[in-house]
């Protein structure tokens, strides 16, 4: 299994998000399943997918207009070959979109976490392994600390976002990361199982707005 280091991790979303040409924003719809990629090639780390038919919002362009840049769900951004994408005949006003809101702790706009393994789709045969955890726009506190712009991570296994404005449920389904830990030792029966995680602030409350990653699909044989 490939790890990565944080310094490594760091360097390329520093990459992965400078030089920028911003273009018009819109809504655009897929025209065929589609990686998203943490930079603007096809070299770099897969960090979301999507399926033909789905919506996604393009924030501007990068590579003389080759690869759209785009705002996942979660807030995390990453870049679509523009090929790939076509622009809704009809767009929806600002005030059409809502925003998710969590708790009092403020979160920088664009800040994201995202799983750097496994990535969506992978099969992982014996369902032992070790989901690494990446963040951006943030840093990593422990639980007790309470620091501008950081958080811990929670990890939600086969189940939906809990309710954002409030303390993270601490079970099965919800694992806390409160010492700060940037990856964790997972073991899962067999069965298709999905993995995303959400960032709490010293309460263990999402931050405003919610900093998590895209929800993944992952299969145990």
């Amino acid at each position: 299994m490939i790890r990565y280091s944080p310094i490594a991790i760091s360097s390329f979303l520093l990459g992965a998000f400078s030089g920028l040409a911003q273009g018009e924003p819109g809504d655009y719809t897929a025209l065929t399943n589609s990686n998203v990629r943490a930079a603007p090639t096809t070299n770099s780390h897969r960090i979301g997918y999507l399926n033909k038919g789905q919506r996604i919002r393009v924030v501007g362009s990068a590579a003389g207009g080759n690869w759209h840049q785009v705002r996942l769900d979660s807030g995390q951004m990453g870049f679509v070959y523009s090929d790939l994408l076509a622009a809704d005949a009809s767009q929806a006003s600002p005030a059409d979109r809502t925003t998710p809101t969590g708790g009092p702790t403020p979160a920088p706009e664009g800040a994201f976490s995202y799983i750097v393994w496994p990535t969506n789709g992978e099969v992982i045969p014996g369902g032992d392994f070790v989901v690494v955890f990446g963040l951006h726009g943030m840093g990593v506190a422990p639980a007790s600390v309470e620091k501008e712009y950081t958080g811990h991570h929670h990890l939600l296994i086969d189940t939906d976002l809990p309710p954002l404005d409030a303390q993270i449920p601490n079970d099965d389904n919800h694992v806390h990361f409160g010492r700060g830990q940037t990856e964790y030792q997972l073991t899962l029966p067999s069965g298709t199982h999905t993995l995303q995680l959400l960032l709490g602030d010293d309460k263990h409350i999402p931050h405003t707005p919610p900093v998590m990653s895209e929800r993944i699909t992952i299969r145990v044989p």
